[in-house]
């Protein structure tokens, strides 16, 4: 060994530069192509289709992308979806992104596929508009690519079609994309709506014929977003889908009832799509959880007996009548489990019986007696969860129509709150904030529960970068600052979490 050092060192050779050789050996080696090509194509399947046909040009890969087997065609990738120049030559239109797909189609081999996802606006017009800005010879080669025979609805129905007859588990076609609603929307083929391999189904934008036969045996999740339900009923859904477990239905014109007694749908998702449609009818007694947003004070529910989890997302739905907060209210009273309005003209609010609440909302003057109405409806209550959104201003609706009528006054709310809070003085134990927490207000409500809740055991503050920007010196002035408040519950903790 003495002699072999002996001589390393006599040439000049160091243990640095040996192990320095060593690194750029092993950096020089392609260790990718001794993988097994099942593997490689796993890895390229993960990856967004355009970035594994790229890798065409590697020698590790060579064609392998032709294999994979997820597809994930979206336009919104080849564009800003904020320029206006989409159907230009500085866009990537709708032609050119038809050319890439066909030819991704063309040079495919695997025999399977899981995921097929198409994601671009059908748009008729906008498909003329491009084809009138192009040159003459331009124009034969676009429409001649197609084929003799070719129409836009036409060939979108074969690139469906290589997906469905390669056994697709997961479809997802949205014809809306970042664009615009159209009065010409894409019908969709009926053989979509009878494979017995499809699990997942998520349809935007599109038309469904109403004589078409639903037979999805292996459905289990369901999104319908922007569909016309006037001539097919969600429930030939449901029913052609005997192993349904999620649904989703989103802005869908013409729903009137959803009335489910299936053991197998455990989660539905729903948002009525305007105010001028009727009531919708909600009937689900076997869901677990439920989520509705949009004008809810148009879903009427009944039987919701399973329910676990529920979500309401009411966003500048309803204004000054009264009658709408009663509607909410109805809402909240059927869920039974589950603002400032209700806590200024002294509408009562549904006592329940949650343990947890999530809650995303500004901390405007008019917000904080909403929130302290849900405070005093919640005896039950142990994890509070509070998002703070950024904004002082609300809505110009609620602006508008029923702002002016309540004079909620300056200063901290929460000083000149000394009523009852049942879950403050009995069960409320964990406490986490985020968002926009540096505010005087969010200071005021973090003062104010330490105060007050005599069972707390830990209040969690974010600070993380998603939830505020403070230099170390703010940060530090900052947590002093909580951590001096005083604290009703002796085994209270106040912690500060970057995550």
């Amino acid at each position: 060994m003495e002699q072999r050092r002996d001589l390393d060192e006599d040439y000049g050779i160091s243990r640095r530069n040996k192990a320095k050789g060593v690194v750029e050996n092993e950096q020089q080696v392609d260790r990718i192509k001794d993988l097994p090509d099942s593997i490689l194509i796993h890895i390229l399947s993960l990856l967004p289709t355009r970035d594994a046909v790229r890798t065409l040009i590697i020698p590790s890969f060579g064609g392998l992308w032709a294999s994979i087997y997820n597809l994930d065609f979206d336009w919104c990738l080849f564009h800003d979806c904020s320029n206006n120049l989409l159907y230009t030559r500085e866009g990537c239109g709708l032609l050119r992104f038809a050319e890439y797909v066909r030819h991704t189609l063309a040079f495919h081999r695997g025999p399977k596929i899981c995921k097929f996802c198409l994601r671009f606006e059908f748009s008729i017009y906008h498909l003329l508009d491009e084809l009138m800005s192009l040159e003459p010879e331009e124009q034969g080669v676009m429409i001649g690519a197609g084929g003799a025979r070719f129409t836009y609805a036409g060939e979108v129905t074969r690139w469906i079609e290589f997906a469905v007859s390669r056994n697709a588990k997961i479809l997802d076609l949205d014809f809306l994309a970042c664009g615009s609603l159209s009065s010409t929307k894409y019908e969709l083929p009926g053989f979509v709506l009878q494979s017995s391999f499809l699990t997942e189904l998520k349809l935007v934008s599109c038309d469904v014929n109403s004589s078409a036969k639903i037979v999805m045996r292996a459905l289990k999740v369901l999104y319908l977003k922007e569909i016309a339900l006037n001539d097919v009923p969600i429930m030939n859904f449901i029913d052609g889908s005997p192993e349904l477990e999620s649904l989703t239905v989103l802005d869908c014109h013409g729903l009137r009832e959803l009335n489910c007694g299936s053991h197998k749908l455990r989660s539905v998702m729903i948002a009525p799509p305007g105010c001028d449609e009727p009531e919708v009818k909600v009937a689900c007694p076997n869901i677990k959880s439920l989520a509705i947003s949009g004008w809810v004070e148009l879903l009427e529910l009944e039987n919701l007996s399973s329910l676990q989890d529920a979500s309401v997302d009411c966003y500048d739905c309803f204004a000054s009548e009264h009658l709408d907060y009663f509607a909410v209210q109805k809402i909240l009273e059927e869920l039974h489990q589950f603002l400032t309005v209700w806590e200024s003209t002294n509408l009562p609010c549904p006592s329940n019986s949650w343990q947890h609440l999530i809650l995303r909302t500004m901390l405007t003057k008019w917000h904080l007696p909403g929130i302290a109405k849900l405070l005093r409806s919640s005896p039950s209550l142990e994890m509070l969860d509070i998002h703070i959104i950024p904004g002082e201003v609300p809505s110009i609706v609620a602006q508008e129509d029923w702002l002016p009528l309540y004079n909620i006054r300056e200063g901290n709310y929460w000083d000149s709150q000394d009523g009852s809070f049942g879950c403050l003085t009995d069960s409320l134990r964990i406490v986490r904030i985020s968002g926009d927490i540096t505010k005087d207000r969010a200071i005021q409500i973090v003062q104010f529960l330490l105060r007050k809740a005599l069972v707390l055991q830990k209040l969690v503050i974010c600070t993380g970068p998603n939830d505020c920007s403070m230099a170390a010196e703010e940060l530090k002035e900052f947590s002093d600052k909580l951590l001096s408040f005083p604290r009703g519950s002796p085994q209270a903790v106040v912690l500060f979490s970057d995550e």
